[in-house]
Formats: C-alpha cells, structure tokens, sequence
C-alpha cells in the first residue's frame, strides 16, 4: 500500500494528539504487535524533529502503538507545542516492523502518512497552567 498524504494543523500553546488506525483493504485493523513507529518533520526554517515510540521522556511527548489494534497515538503537551516555532513543517511517519524483510535485507519499513503541518501561532504566550 502507498502512503497516504494527510495535511494537519499544530496549535502552538496546545495540547496535540494524532491518532490513527492502520487498516488493511477490508478497513480490519493491521497487528502492529512488536512494531515501532517515528514520525520525523523538518520545518520551512530546515530544523528537524524526530519522534519514537522508544521515548522514555514523558514530559517531551509520548508515542504509543496498541499492536492488536493497529492504533498509534502521538500526543504533544501544550508545554512543547508552545515552543515550536515555525510556520509550515513537512513530516512522514513510518513503522518498522522488528522482522527481516529478507535475510540480510534489514527490518521492513513502511511509511504511512506524509504530509505538511501548518503551525497555527498563538497571540499570547504562557507557560504557566490554569490552578484548577
């Protein structure tokens, strides 16, 4: 299957989550069990910014896959978002599976989405939480 192109907007200042189900031809979910996923981006200004379901850093982000049901979930803290600086970001996200495509020929990779995320700006910046 070819990737899929899939435009989206970041708030700056708010919390992100991007969520999808990998489905196959039949719209079944695809096992994603013992897979990994990295979502890589490179801004219009040339800075790029990696992301991986090997995070350990929560406070960062957090990027999960439910294997059995094909879910992946990326989720940014408005902590972060509020640090971006950019205006438009190209990405692709791609899985690797932790199985030999062939021997020797190294994990099968497969991109599933590319696209670009357009940075929508904030007009007050904060870095404090509401106390409620």
């Amino acid at each position: 299957m070819s990737a899929t192109k899939h435009d989206f907007p970041i708030e700056q200042g708010s919390s992100f989550k991007l969520q999808l189900i990998y489905k196959d031809q039949n719209n079944n979910p695809i096992d994603l069990t013992d897979y990994c996923a990295r979502l890589t981006w490179t801004t219009n200004s040339g800075e790029t910014s990696i992301f991986t379901t090997e995070n350990m850093d929560l406070s960062l982000y957090s990027f999960t896959i439910d294997g059995p049901n094909g879910t992946l979930v990326l989720m940014l803290p408005a902590s972060k978002t509020n640090t971006l600086n950019f205006d438009i970001a190209q990405y692709d996200l791609e899985i690797q599976s932790n199985i030999d495509l062939y021997t020797g020929g190294g994990k099968e990779v497969i991109r599933l989405l590319y696209g670009t995320i357009t940075l929508i700006k904030r007009y007050s910046q904060t870095n404090t939480l509401l106390q409620c």
